[in-house]
């Protein structure tokens, strides 16, 4: 029953996931993006929590939830959130700020530290500067040091009531390391007629990899060490092929990739990249369906002890993502040979899977959740 309940969790993630991405494409042509759906997700579901009538409605449905009842939607996103409490791959810090003079329901708070573990905190957003110092101040020792500066002053004024946070940082070690000495420069075609050099890790193992002829493209999951994320790359055929890759990959579940990817041996170019992305998802929101919880007419009656109107003034997102060849190889790493008969069957050609133009990547754990999403487009 659990597992059946994660993988509905995984799937509407997912969905999710591949709604925002679209809005933040078009935002953004041509940028790298790189976006956490599920801290997104998880800090908006901690507004829906003291959300009503069709503020509620709407966050359910624009959010995917898999339920209307506060009480499950909360424990939905306790079962992952309490899962990597102490991870040292993936801190995540999400958080819910008041204006001050504005005190919180008691059944409110004791839901945001128990199923979230994270109780709102009072601030005067009047005070602009000291507010946004305050937030980015527990962010960054929530992510130990790593995400800073997350809010600007300029967000916030005297009419803010609500400051939705949240902040996410994966670093993990990759389960067959990437030998730096493999490491060359190497052609990375931007489109058909532009091309840039670019440090190209390369490595022959075994890894799940499969051949997507329906999408036009091929997929590879790398694993982490001592964690059960791991990245899936999706790589369309053609140079040019990301736009139309996409376009299918919205009626196609990613659980569908996974399903196919089969142990097999592959030669890999991975070039090293580092992404950081922003975003105020104010109009990402309002374009999903999620429009009520700006105005003044947003339903938050469960958030305070008063009736005073509250509405979300701000939601932002930053997420960081470095890729590299750093990583501890296995001793489960070696693989076994698999003969069909008593006579020894010749290996077949390793794979190649060039990642030498734009593709889209995801950081998922074991029940396809998806933790990180984005495409790489210029390097």
């Amino acid at each position: 029953m659990v597992d059946a309940a994660q993988q509905e969790f995984a799937r509407k993630l997912a969905l999710f996931s591949l709604n925002l991405y679209e809005k933040l494409s078009a935002q953004k042509p041509g940028e790298n993006i790189v976006f956490s759906p599920f801290s997104i997700q998880t800090c908006a579901a901690m507004a829906r929590i003291g959300a009503d009538g069709e503020t509620a409605t709407q966050l359910d449905h624009g959010l995917g939830l898999a339920s209307s009842d506060a009480g499950q939607i909360a424990h939905s996103f306790n079962q992952v959130l309490a899962a990597y409490q102490n991870s040292q791959v993936l801190r995540i810090a999400n958080k819910i700020f008041v204006m001050e003079g504005h005190p919180l329901r008691q059944e409110f708070d004791q839901l945001l530290t128990k199923e979230f573990l994270s109780a709102a905190q009072s601030v005067n957003f009047a005070q602009s500067a000291q507010a946004a110092a305050t937030i980015n101040a527990w962010v960054e020792q929530r992510t130990n040091h790593l995400i800073k500066d997350l809010v600007p002053a300029s967000a916030l004024d005297a009419n803010s009531r609500l400051v939705l946070v949240n902040a996410i940082h994966f670093k993990g070690t990759w389960r067959t390391r990437f030998s730096k000495n493999a490491t060359r420069l190497d052609i990375f075609y931007l489109d058909v007629a532009r091309c840039v050099q670019v440090p190209m890790m390369a490595l022959k193992e075994r890894f799940r990899f499969a051949n997507l002829p329906e999408l036009d493209a091929s997929a590879l999951e790398l694993p982490y060490k001592d964690s059960d994320h791991s990245m899936l790359i999706v790589l369309p055929n053609n140079r040019t092929g990301l736009s139309a890759l996409e376009e299918k990959l919205r009626v196609t579940p990613l659980s569908l990739i996974t399903q196919a990817l089969q142990k097999t041996e592959v030669l890999v170019k991975l070039p090293k990249f580092k992404a950081e992305f922003q975003v105020e998802l104010t109009d990402v929101f309002q374009q999903l369906g999620m429009s009520k919880m700006f105005t003044d007419q947003a339903e938050f009656g469960k958030i305070l002890e008063s009736p005073e109107p509250l509405k979300v003034s701000a939601i932002i997102h930053k997420a960081f993502i470095d890729v590299n060849e750093e990583g501890t190889e296995a001793a489960a790493a070696t693989a076994m040979a698999t003969y069909f008969s008593s006579k020894p069957m010749p290996e077949p050609d390793p794979k190649r899977f060039y990642v030498d133009h734009p593709f889209n990547f995801y950081i998922l754990n074991k029940d396809s959740t998806v933790l990180f999403a984005g495409s790489i487009q210029k390097l």
